[in-house]
């Protein structure tokens, strides 16, 4: 007897990762590509059909039955009728009707949601927040992005943004333009404004490992090369990268108090790469503006599932989907 499973997709805005699970949202194969949505919507159709009928191909190998398909996305999605809308880091795909593309020929059944509420998702599943009935997850990626589980429930507001925490104004200096340049959070703590500032050190030979590394090449600053830089004593990137995330801390510390979560969930590349760095000081900067009932309560934890949360969180809409319907 054929065992069902499901495909998880996670496509953001440097990687794209493709999990097979099975019923428990266990991880059985995992095909990852990069997104390069530069290089058009063709490309990136042909990479992505390939992975997932690769992953199909593994499935029918086992004797499984694939019965649905869940993809968080890095932007702004109608999740009825399955079309990515808006992307600020994949224009290539604005438009895109991605749930048709993938249910004909796999025919079956395709989710699409947020990619941060779907990583969420996951974490009080699987991974750290197992066990919490409210939780307010932040992932920092090619950008900022927040999910919040409320109830044991996620929630996706009106429009679906729900829990977004990227636009917050931590520097409103500058009256109502500050929102547009330099005053929110996605502009503070994205990748392009860390390794944009992290550049400028090197350029300035205030951080010699860095400018070795990369020159000004601003394509080579990631997370790890960052880190790397830490390591060996470019102590000014260290200082930069702390008190940006002191301010995402106090910027969230509005949200916490509003909230009252069990727990503050951190993900994606920076945390991968630095997660005591980040923890600590953002940490920090919440608990100096919390309330003392909200900080009594509130526990702040890295994500479990790594690169995969977002992914296996999408998987398990699919399976919860294709469950309610049999």
């Amino acid at each position: 007897m054929s065992k069902s499973v499901a495909l998880g997709i996670d496509i953001g805005g440097t990687k794209t990762l493709c999990v097979l699970v099975n019923r428990r949202c266990e991880t059985l194969e995992v095909v990852r590509f990069k997104t390069a949505s530069h290089e058009g919507l063709s490309k990136f159709k042909a990479r992505l059909l390939e992975a997932v009928r690769s992953l199909e191909h593994t499935a029918l190998a086992r004797g499984d039955k694939l019965v649905g398909i869940g993809i968080g996305f890095a932007g702004s999605v109608n999740r009825k009728k399955g079309i990515i809308e808006t992307s600020p880091n994949l224009l290539a795909l604005e438009g895109f009707r991605l749930g048709d593309f993938l249910a004909k020929p796999l025919r079956t059944e395709v989710i699409i949601g947020n990619d941060v509420q779907m990583g969420v998702v996951a974490e009080h599943k699987l991974g750290a927040a197992v066990g919490c009935a409210n939780v307010l997850g932040v992932f920092f990626g090619t950008g900022v992005g927040g999910a919040a589980i409320i109830n044991h429930k996620i929630y996706r507001g009106a429009s679906g943004r729900g829990g977004q925490v990227g636009s917050i104004l931590a520097q409103p200096v500058g009256g109502p333009k500050a929102a547009q340049s330099h005053g929110i959070l996605d502009r503070i703590a994205s990748k392009a404004a860390i390794a944009g500032e992290a550049l400028v050190m090197a350029v300035k030979d205030w951080a010699p490992y860095l400018h070795n590394k990369v020159g000004s090449d601003l394509s080579k600053v990631g997370w790890g090369i960052i880190r790397r830089a830490i390591e060996h004593g470019d102590d000014r990137v260290e200082e930069m990268l702390r008190a940006r995330m002191n301010v995402v801390g106090i910027a969230l510390s509005n949200v916490v108090n509003f909230l009252n979560p069990d727990m503050v969930v951190l993900g994606g590349g920076l945390v991968n790469e630095m997660p005591e760095l980040v923890l600590a000081e953002i940490e920090r900067g919440l608990r100096e503006y919390l309330v003392p009932e909200v900080s009594q309560v509130l526990k702040v934890r890295r994500s479990k599932l790594g690169d995969e949360a977002v992914a296996l969180g999408a998987a398990c809409e699919a399976l919860e989907r294709w469950e309610a319907k049999n």
